[in-house]
């Protein structure tokens, strides 16, 4: 009897160490493996849910993927930086701007037809529409030399318009010329064509008097 109590504690004690051993060789195992696994997708994971929990499920990977997408950086074209120009400028400043500008003390010129007029090279032009309504074509030039056009842009009273460079500009009046279309132009420009005109006469009457002086 006291060996067959003495044998059974023998096995008793040691068995019970093997096996807590090896359930812990089995647990660390088991989650050793999870750590290592890949995680599930939110597909599968909303696929084992019931249906309320799958359709918040499905919003939130939709909302995402939406998300990735916005957030992805698209290139700028290069055609939108190409396009912007610096040589015609077309703004419509305040009553209180143009004063500021001394645009009210320009002299004007009044048009009651369609007409052109031409901007040379190196020249900058500044016209303003005092009063009246109608339409302008601008060919010009960009800075590499490529011919460009403002076709049929809208003026009426406050349109600011400056063209820097080589340009032909084409008016036309609405309205058949009823009410017109009065044009200020800064005085140094007036002042440019006054010399020319100035210079022409000087030229005329020195031609005038050198013929007379011949008989």
């Amino acid at each position: 009897k006291k060996r067959t109590m003495a044998s059974s504690s023998i096995l008793s004690t040691p068995f019970r160490y093997v096996v807590a051993v090896f359930l812990l060789i089995i647990a660390t195992a088991t989650q050793s493996t999870h750590a290592f696994a890949p995680p599930l997708s939110n597909n599968h994971q909303c696929s084992s849910t019931s249906s309320p929990s799958r359709s918040k499920c499905l919003t939130f990977s939709k909302t995402k993927r939406i998300h990735n997408k916005l957030s992805t950086p698209t290139p700028l074209s290069l055609s939108s930086s190409s396009s912007s120009s610096n040589v015609v400028e077309i703004t419509f400043p305040t009553p209180e701007e143009a004063a500021s500008m001394g645009i009210r003390d320009w002299p004007q010129q009044f048009h009651d037809k369609s007409w052109d007029e031409s901007i040379p090279e190196g020249q900058i032009a500044t016209r303003y529409v005092l009063s009246g309504k109608g339409r302008v074509t601008i060919d010009y030039y960009e800075d590499d030399n490529v011919a460009r056009q403002r076709k049929k842009q809208r003026v009426y009273p406050g349109t600011l318009i400056e063209v820097d460079g080589e340009a032909n500009l084409f008016w036309e009046v609405d309205d058949n010329g009823k009410e017109g279309i009065i044009v200020l132009t800064p005085s140094y420009e007036e002042g440019g064509k006054l010399l020319l005109v100035a210079g022409a006469l000087v030229v005329f009457c020195a031609g005038l008097i050198a013929g007379s002086s011949g008989f």
